[in-house]
């Protein structure tokens, strides 16, 4: 009795010990995964003067920054991933039309800086319920961007990694990327931090 039950301790304790072991990879078997683009609707935009010109931005420039991953990046994204990719992002195409100059913050507060974060685990999963995707299943991968931040001449980024299943919407994986703005002119100096975010692509393989 003594041994059937020393047994049965051991084997729940197996058991606990796996459910709690973190899966070697977050993304379920898959031979390609879907790119959803880089989603700006939920933005702030912080910084005294940097963002000046709202009418340039929304939409023009989120969509030119989508456009430089799919001509730029794709490789590099396959590359982190280590599974190949296809596009779908006519759905964060569409969010990002909602995006405006209200998410601008000209005079920043206390919260406004690059070590807080507005967006909650509640707020991307109704994001990513929300993209209209050609793709009816599988897995994908979106950026959010949570704030872009130039204070004291010092630009840095902020952005939410994450994997979800089409099918459900379940979130599999959610990680905030910070990275330092670099480059010459307006578009390349904050399209770094969108680069930059690719590094934890690496960390849901």
């Amino acid at each position: 009795m003594k041994k059937m039950l020393l047994f049965a301790m051991l084997t729940l304790g197996v058991c606990a010990w796996a459910a709690d072991k973190p899966a070697k990879n977050a993304l379920p078997a898959a031979d390609k995964v879907v790119w959803a683009g880089v989603d700006y609707s939920h933005a702030r935009l912080i910084g005294p003067g940097e963002f000046a010109n709202p009418e340039g931005i929304f939409p023009g420039m989120l969509e030119a920054w989508n456009n430089l991953v799919l001509q730029e990046r794709m490789g590099f994204l396959e590359k982190a991933l280590g599974k190949s990719v296809v596009t779908d992002i006519a759905g964060v195409t569409k969010v990002n039309q909602s995006a405006s100059a209200s998410q601008i913050i000209n005079a920043p507060g206390a919260n406004d800086t690059i070590g807080n974060s507005h967006i909650t685990p509640e707020i991307i999963a109704k994001a990513v319920r929300a993209y209209k995707l050609e793709n009816p299943s599988g897995v994908a991968v979106v950026f959010i961007v949570d704030r872009l931040v130039k204070l004291d001449k010092k630009g840095e980024g902020a952005v939410y990694v994450v994997a979800f299943d089409i099918g459900s919407r379940e979130v599999l994986s959610s990680e905030r990327i910070v990275s330092k703005a670099v480059g010459f002119g307006f578009r390349n100096f904050w399209f770094r931090v969108i680069k930059d975010s690719e590094k934890g692509l690496k960390r849901i393989r």
